[in-house]
């Protein structure tokens, strides 16, 4: 079948929509994949902003937990006396009251002069002075059990922290009375540990 000239101007403006709509179509499949591509990277970026927002909420969970924990255990400290400035005459009253309780013989003590911590294996902390008073003490016993209790009642009631570095006994010259007397001589060294903030930092 021939088409005319006159056919053809009848089928120009069918034939150019169709033309048209072809590119519209090309043009938006193009787009539209485009679009997706788009899309698909934006749920990516999204999926990846989520993930990091999630390590960091853990992450800060985590932090908040180990901050209560430290909180937690300096309030302890504070409790126990160990943090701030040392209270010796509270450390000496302390030391009478436990005499008494336990009904010891004599017990003299000297208090060095408050120093830094020096112990091996113990580093510096910055914006924290850790500060230790070094005490001598002879202690009359009647038996062993008076000393560990003394000690333990020291520990537990005290203010500042006590370390024992050393407890040397011996035995006390015999009494020719007949008076109850002490049996045990101990010399022992403590350290009263105290920590303070660096007020420089």
């Amino acid at each position: 079948m021939k088409l005319s000239p006159a056919d053809l101007k009848h089928l120009f403006l069918p034939l150019a929509g169709c033309i048209v709509l072809s590119v519209a179509a090309v043009t938006s499949g193009y787009f539209a994949e485009d679009f997706l591509k788009k899309v698909k990277l934006s749920e990516m970026a999204t999926a990846e902003q989520l993930r990091e927002v999630k390590q960091r909420l853990a992450r800060a969970t985590e932090e908040e937990r180990e901050i209560r924990e430290n909180l937690q255990q300096y309030q302890a400290l504070i409790a126990h006396g160990i943090v701030g400035e040392e209270k010796r005459l509270d450390w000496v009253d302390t030391v009478t009251a436990i005499k008494s309780e336990r009904r010891l013989f004599n017990i003299g003590y000297s208090i060095a002069s408050q120093k830094a911590l020096e112990y091996p294996g113990f580093g510096k902390t910055a914006g924290v002075n850790f500060m230790a008073s070094r005490v001598k003490m002879t202690l009359h016993l009647l038996h062993e059990g008076d000393l560990l209790g003394f000690i333990d009642d020291l520990a537990r009631r005290g203010k500042p922290y006590l370390a024992v570095r050393s407890c040397d006994l011996r035995r006390a010259p015999r009494s020719s009375g007949t008076t109850l007397a002490p049996r045990l001589e101990a010399d022992c060294v403590f350290d009263l540990i105290t920590i303070s903030h660096n007020k420089s930092n």
